[in-house]
């Protein structure tokens, strides 16, 4: 298996065999990342589909400084964010509250994660889009502040300040829901 380098080589050369594997190798990240930044939609396929044209037709700006995959997401949360701002806002309602406990046996247990996520996902989508990307990018995909700052263009203070109001934002939505503040609280203490 060629390592990226390579493949970046081959694709600068217009490979498409190389842009294919680096597309298959990076897909589900930047999927993902697309995914929490702008929300569940049938839009975000035409979203990772973008990031990756405007990726292959800046391939020749790759200088090499970071990782491909941290250039490809800072690509992909820049594409997500236009896509956000351009949508138009929802008003969006928690009136679910999580009517299981987490530690509730099999399906049901199964059934109050979905919930949970659900609930993590409509939160998401209250958030401002810088907010939302820094708190999704360090929280959920476990890239480090600084790695964060470079991503979003935006100093690690701003930074560690998005993520800050994000948590405060949750908190205050979840205080009725105390199986996710903690889940929650407790992935945050882990970046």
């Amino acid at each position: 298996m060629p390592d990226v380098t390579a493949l970046v080589d081959r694709a600068r050369r217009q490979d498409p065999a190389a842009f294919r594997e680096l597309f298959q190798r990076h897909v589900r990240a930047v999927h993902r990342v697309c995914t929490r930044i702008y929300g569940a939609s049938p839009d975000v396929e035409d979203i990772v589909q973008t990031a990756f044209v405007e990726a292959f037709r800046s391939l020749g700006d790759f200088r090499g400084d970071a990782l491909f995959s941290t250039w490809l997401t800072r690509i992909a949360v820049r594409v997500a964010l236009r896509a956000v701002r351009k949508r138009p806002a929802s008003s969006v309602s928690l009136d679910h509250a999580l009517e299981r406990a987490i530690d509730a046996p099999g399906p049901e247990r199964l059934a109050a994660a979905r919930e949970g996520l659900g609930v993590l996902e409509r939160l998401l989508g209250e958030l401002r889009p810088k907010r939302r990307a820094a708190f999704v990018l360090t929280v959920l995909e476990g890239y480090s502040m600084e790695e964060v700052a470079a991503i979003l263009g935006a100093s690690t203070t701003a930074v560690k300040v998005r993520v800050h109001d994000a948590r405060r934002q949750f908190e205050k939505r979840l205080r009725h829901q105390p199986e996710l503040l903690a889940a929650l609280t407790a992935q945050g203490a882990e970046s």
